[in-house]
């Protein structure tokens, strides 16, 4: 049996959320594999900012999130009455829910807990209109934010429609040039 834990080579898997304008909340946007947060931040934006507008984008490392979902709290009722505080210090958590099948993880608010079981169920105390199918809690330490001063370097070019539109990426065309010309290198060698 090989252990695959020591031997993973993929780099760590952050969950994106992106904020399109001032007054949307933060939705998640889908997530990057990067070897530190900065770098993820950077992916995230090149991955996920070329054709929406946005305004703001945060990463979390994936395994930091707690996840709860509606079928779970269906299964264990009693769970969530059941936690008590622990000795840890109180932190900041960030409170997401899915509020549709379809929908993104939405920010609903900030709850102050000891940890991350702590934290969700005073959110879901604090915020009990939040009927979702699953909810993420996670600390605020733990998220990299893009900064006001970020804004125009990050997502400036991509409100230019150059930047998105596919049909100023030549990429193709020039790897055929490149091919063809490597071909006939290749026939003059021979």
């Amino acid at each position: 049996m090989t252990d695959t834990h020591t031997r993973d080579t993929q780099w760590l898997r952050y969950m994106v959320l992106h904020q399109e304008r001032e007054d949307k909340p933060h939705q998640h946007a889908g997530t990057v594999h990067a070897p530190d947060a900065e770098m993820a931040l950077l992916n995230a934006r090149d991955v996920f900012v070329r054709r929406p507008e946005c305004v703001s984008l945060w990463v979390v490392r994936a395994d930091l999130i707690f996840t709860c979902t509606q079928e779970e709290l269906a299964l264990h009722p009693d769970w969530i009455e059941s936690l008590q505080p622990s000795g840890n210090p109180v932190e900041k958590y960030y409170f997401f829910a899915k509020l549709t099948q379809k929908g993104q993880f939405t920010h609903i608010g900030e709850v102050e807990a000891q940890n991350p079981t702590h934290a969700l169920k005073i959110a879901l105390q604090a915020y009990p209109d939040t009927h979702g199918f699953a909810w993420w809690v996670f600390p605020v330490k733990a998220v990299l934010k893009s900064t006001p001063d970020d804004i125009a370097v990050m997502f400036g070019p991509a409100a230019v429609k150059d930047f998105r539109d596919q049909a100023n990426f030549h990429a193709l065309s020039v790897l055929r040039k490149l091919m063809r010309k490597q071909e006939v290198e290749e026939s003059h060698e021979s």
